[in-house]
């Protein structure tokens, strides 16, 4: 199977922005992945998470919680794998990912 041929992954984690430059510094040592993005957001809901961690009353207040969210995509198996890793280097810190399949993905 060519490198064209294996199903291709978007990986979106929604982090803490304490997480931020750790997660940056760790996925730019991924030389399975050719780049990510990242952005500033806003979560907004009444947990952190899972439902496990309250908003502080600031967050209450303000109806939002600052994140930060990073973007990539690779096959599935290099994916799955950066999954794996994560859920046991951060587990309980309130990180959320969403891993979709691509159809197509180009530069132009």
């Amino acid at each position: 199977m060519t490198q064209d041929t294996i199903a291709q992954g978007l990986l979106i984690l929604i982090a803490p922005v304490s997480l931020e430059e750790i997660l940056v510094d760790l996925l730019l040592q991924k030389n399975e992945l050719s780049g990510f993005t990242s952005s500033k957001v806003s979560g907004h809901g009444r947990y952190h998470a899972e439902g496990d961690v309250p908003l502080s009353m600031l967050e209450q207040v303000a109806g939002r919680q600052s994140r930060v969210q990073l973007m990539m995509h690779a096959s599935f198996p290099v994916l799955e794998g950066l999954i794996a890793e994560l859920k046991q280097t951060f587990k309980y810190t309130g990180m959320h990912y969403i891993l979709l399949p691509i159809k197509e993905a180009q530069s132009i």
